[in-house]
This record gives structure tokens, sequence and C-alpha cells, in this order.
């Protein structure tokens, strides 16, 4: 009975750790979640003059809806990594290492300690996720932007079922899935498959839009997006799935995941009780199954990362130099960040252009837009008049008020350097963001981290 009646509150500590301060972590994780998030919301908006500003307007804008927006999307991913980090204590593993094969023969009931795991969680949970989201409201009182009440209850609820669904699948994981770190790898991955589900279904089209967030019933309205529904399927369908099977393999005593307790000669065999299918396990205490796919996929996706992360940075060594007044060209390409509005709408401002290195005896049209140099400084303006060996360039959007054609000069043609031969929106946001102290942090020292501790990285999934 003991047992029976502080297994609630044992729960309760492990969902956060199996420790007596675990209450102190929780907060002390909810105030992190809100001021890392208040941090990104800073972070973007030094990418105001970028594409993000049309792409994703719901995080740039002085609002408490791109704060909380940015939270909420925050805890989902790291609620994700510590239930990747801590699977072996929050979800069901416990089962497979037989912790509840004597008690459910000493009559505790299966559904009883299934409920009191799921309420526990559910409540560490609930607890961190609406502390976090409360200090948010907090750190962006403090930018005095103007408080709308209405999108409130609509951005907690979004982000408390995405939690909800992501815990219930953990949990299925959990129970299926006989080794660690398979079970890590299926939560990552249904963390971003949840994300693309709800990108397909409409979801993320009403709740990134202010105006319809507003009202919460339109998360409901099933006209809008179908996501809720296919939520409320998921979970029922998952908890009744965790629930009988809970029961079903509590009852029965598991083999140790540690085959190396195995006599050298021995094999394990596992039999299929209703087709009679055999299956060979393990022999000599080593494991027959390999997971070395999807081992090798982490692995060149981690190598990917890294070695994206390296080239961006000495592409933005490249570009920053090009950006002070010297030439720096790739195979005849020089590449340019555009900090000006004078192009629009061709040339966006902090857009990443390309221009084709020239020789001397390239023809020159009317209407092209070149890179010159003038005192030092790159300027780029468009072709308008052609007068022997000279050039008289304009730019295109002239200021409100001011008269047009003001700008025109002449420029030599030994002063040209390149012609524009395109642009990309999405490069310049990103080389703009990475000369940010969070982008420094994303592009050189998560991958300094990654290749000098993948190791031990390895060793943590795989518990």
């Amino acid at each position: 009975m003991i047992y029976r009646n502080s297994f609630l509150k044992k729960e309760l500590r492990q969902a956060y750790t199996e420790n007596k301060i675990s209450t102190n972590r929780k907060i002390s994780f909810a105030l992190f979640l809100g001021l890392i998030s208040f941090a990104l919301y800073f972070a973007f908006q030094t990418l105001q003059e970028s594409v993000l500003s049309d792409a994703v307007p719901e995080i740039m804008q002085p609002s408490y809806f791109s704060t909380l927006y940015i939270y909420i999307h925050l805890a989902y991913f790291l609620s994700a990594g510590y239930y990747i980090i801590y699977y072996d204590t929050l979800f069901f593993s416990e089962i497979r290492k037989n912790s509840w094969y004597l008690m459910i023969h000493m009559g505790y009931t299966p559904a009883g300690m299934f409920f009191s795991k799921l309420l526990a969680l559910g409540y560490t949970s609930l607890f961190v996720y609406t502390l976090g989201f409360v200090a948010i409201l907090l750190f962006t009182s403090l930018l005095k932007f103007p408080l709308i009440i209405a999108y409130l209850p609509s951005l907690f609820l979004v982000g408390l079922i995405d939690l909800v669904l992501l815990t219930i699948l953990s949990m299925v994981f959990s129970l299926y899935v006989r080794t660690i770190i398979n079970a890590r790898y299926g939560i990552g991955i249904s963390a971003f498959l949840i994300l693309l589900l709800k990108i397909v279904l409409g979801h993320y089209d009403v709740i990134s839009n202010r105006v319809a967030m507003q009202n919460i019933f339109n998360l409901f309205d099933m006209s809008l997006s179908l996501y809720l529904p296919f939520w409320v399927i998921v979970v029922i369908i998952c908890g009744l799935v965790c629930l009988f099977r809970a029961d079903s393999l509590a009852r029965y005593y598991n083999l140790s995941e540690d085959l190396s307790l195995l006599p050298p000669d021995a094999s394990v065999i596992l039999m299929d009780s209703k087709t009679g299918k055999k299956e060979l396990i393990a022999v000599g205490g080593k494991q027959v199954m390999e997971r070395k796919l999807i081992h090798k996929v982490v692995t060149v996706l981690v190598t990917a990362f890294i070695g994206v992360a390296l080239a961006i940075n000495v592409f933005i060594i490249v570009i920053n130099a090009s950006t002070t007044g010297q030439e720096v060209s790739i195979r005849g390409v020089i590449p340019f960040i555009f900090q000006s509005n004078t192009m629009e709408p061709e040339i966006m401002v902090n857009d990443l252009t390309y221009f084709q290195k020239l020789d001397p005896q390239y023809p020159l049209k009317i209407g092209q837009i070149i890179l010159f140099k003038e005192n030092n400084v790159f300027y780029i303006e468009r072709v308008v008049a052609i007068q022997g060996n000279n050039l008289v360039v304009d730019i295109d959007n002239y200021p409100p008020m001011s008269q047009v054609g003001a700008m025109k000069k002449t420029v030599p043609r030994e002063n040209i350097h390149g012609v524009y031969s395109g642009g990309n929106r999405w490069l310049g946001a990103l080389i703009l963001f990475a000369n940010t102290i969070m982008g420094r942090i994303l592009f050189l020292l998560i991958p300094a981290i990654l290749l000098f501790y993948h190791e031990q990285i390895v060793k943590l999934l795989k518990g």
C-alpha cells in the first residue's frame, strides 16, 4: 500500500528527474523558455528588412502575438528534446525492465498505474508550459506593446495541444519500440512530422493569422483546418492503445535489453505467438538486428550540418569582404549583400545579389543593372544611357517627394566590376542572421560542439 499511495508522487518527481528539488528545476526550465523566446524575438528583429518580414510576419511584428508565437514553438521543440534525453524515466520503458511485473501479480491495476503516469507527466508539462507562457508575457510587457487579450487563450491552446500529441505518441513508442535509441529517434521524427501535418492540414494558416486567432472557435472550424479533429482521433486511439498495451506487456516477464548478460554460446529467438514465425534476435550476446541504417542517416545528417555550417561561415567571410570595398569573386561571380532600397522592387534590401565579373570587351546594354566602384565604395544602379566609353546610371526607387533623375551619374567603363545576374532573398536573410550573436552560436559554436563531443552525444542518446 505504501507504493500504491505514493505512486503518483513518485511519477511527479520522475517527470522532471527524480530529485527533491524537481519543482525548482521545473520553474527554472520555464523561465529559461521565456528568456530564450524573448532573446529569439530580438534576434529576428535584426532581420526586419529581409524576406522574413514578408514570409513570416507573425514573428516579426512588434506585438505580444509574435513573442508568444515564438514561445509556443520553442517550448514544443525543447520539450521534445527533454523527452528524448529523459525518455527512460518519463515513459513506459520501465515496463520492459519488469518494474511493473511483480506489482501486477500482487494485485496492483495496470490501468491505475498508467493513468498515474499519464497524469504526472501531463501535470508537469502543463506546469512548465503555463509558467513559461506567463514569463514571456511579463518579459514582453517591458516593451510596452498594446496587449490584445483575445488571442492569448488561442495561442496557449495551440501550444498545449501540440505538447499533448507529442507526449501520447512518445508513450506509444515506449511500449512498442524495443530499444531506447530507436524510441528517441521516433520522438524526434514525430516532432517534425506533427509540424508537417499542421502545414498540410492548413492549421498554420489559422494560427499565424492574428485576426483569426482572436476567436478561439476558429481553431475548431473544420472548414479552415482539419488538424484538431485529426488530433482528437489520434489522441484517443493512442490513449487506448497505451492502456491495453501497458496492461498486456506488464503481465509478462520481458527479456533484459542487456544482451551481453547472455552466455557466449547462447542465441535468442523471438517467436510470434499468432503466426509462429521465428526471428533471430541475438547470437553470443550480440544483437543481430543492428540499427545500422538509422545510425548512418543520423551520422550523415550531423556531418552535413557541420559541413554546411562551416561553409556558411566561410561564405560570410567572403561576403563581408566584398561589402567593404574589396572585390571578391567566386568562379567569376561577385556575391554582394545589397543594403539599400534604391533598386526596389527588383533588388530588395539585404538581398544576396550575384554579379558576373566583366572583362573590358564585354558589351553592356541599356537597362542592365551593374556593380561599379566609386571612391572605394561599391554601388549598384541601372544603365540608362551609353555615351562612348562612359555609362549614365540611375537608381530605380526614388524616395517620396524627391525629384526623379536627380541621382543620375556618369561612370567610366573601367570602374564597372560586374553585371547583375540574379539574387536570393533567403540567402540574404540567412547571412544577415549568421552575423548576429544567435547566428554565430548556431553556425559556429554548435557545430564545434558536435564536432568534438559527437561520441558523448551518441552515448547519451543510446542511454
